[in-house]
């Protein structure tokens, strides 16, 4: 008979890159929540002091993954070809920032944050698996709305968005404020010379 254990195991390692939580193992196998939460805790243990095993288990906004130790990273990156973004350019990072930090946000809310028009870049970051259509806004034309993924998350080495840094102080924006900031611009790179 197979045990609760391997029940628990076998489906994280079938989640894959999408994850499982709490609740879908406590559905599939009929345990509760809290059983399932015992049993994957001692998976973590289990993995974290075996040095022989090459996996660990990733935990992202609830959502629990299996994967390769970080010390293999580079050896398992060299085998795999993933989709995985070797370097964003500063458009998608900057639209990756705008989506974290306002989820969910639609094209066209994204597109007047950055002046320009994000759907190549949206399309790009979809298909890299860094987001995800979370749904539909109602409003005319039911626009897509667009939130990080769980994967996303990891890239950046977030456990969910609380782990965001909080954004700086809301200024006062008027006629004086590109000489402002031109000011202060002068004056830190003076500080440097």
């Amino acid at each position: 008979m197979i045990s609760n254990l391997a029940k628990i195991e076998a489906l994280l390692y079938a989640s894959g890159d999408q994850g499982i939580t709490l609740r879908q193992m406590s559905q599939r196998t009929a345990l509760t929540v809290a059983a399932c939460r015992q049993l994957l805790e001692k998976i973590v243990q289990k993995y974290s002091q075996d040095q022989d095993s090459g996996l660990k288990v990733f935990v992202s906004d609830n959502v629990y993954r299996l994967g390769t130790k970080e010390e293999l990273s580079e050896l398992v990156g060299d085998y795999v070809n993933d989709a995985k973004p070797r370097v964003l350019s500063e458009a998608a990072l900057e639209t990756i920032s705008i989506i974290m930090y306002n989820q969910p946000i639609t094209r066209i809310e994204i597109d007047q944050i950055r002046g320009v028009n994000s759907s190549a870049i949206l399309h790009r970051l979809v298909n890299q698996d860094l987001i995800e259509v979370t749904g539909v806004k109602e409003e005319v034309g039911n626009p897509k709305q667009y939130g990080i993924t769980n994967f996303g998350l990891d890239y950046f080495g977030l456990k969910s968005l609380k782990d965001l840094p909080p954004l700086p102080k809301d200024e006062v924006l008027d006629d004086d404020t590109s000489d402002s900031l031109l000011t202060r611009f002068n004056k830190e790179i003076d500080k440097e010379n």
